[in-house]
């Protein structure tokens, strides 16, 4: 299944959720974004960005490990 793709469970995440859900701190996560091993969060309003639960969960069950 796509990660965009409608999933019940699919829904908008704060930076916080991100974090919590990954075990990556918020630098961590900023730097894998722009080496590109990270997925990039979509701008919603200026100040404001989210993820995709379904990405998220899509990277954690492929390629993400705390210690990538």
């Amino acid at each position: 299944m796509d990660a965009t793709e409608y999933r019940p469970d699919n829904r908008l995440l704060r930076l916080r959720e991100v974090t919590e859900r990954t075990g990556l701190s918020r630098a961590t996560i900023y730097r894998h974004i722009s080496k590109g091993t990270f997925p990039r969060p979509r701008k919603l309003s200026s100040g404001t960005i989210r993820w995709h639960s379904g990405i998220i969960e899509d990277w954690i069950n492929t390629a993400g490990t705390p210690d990538n």
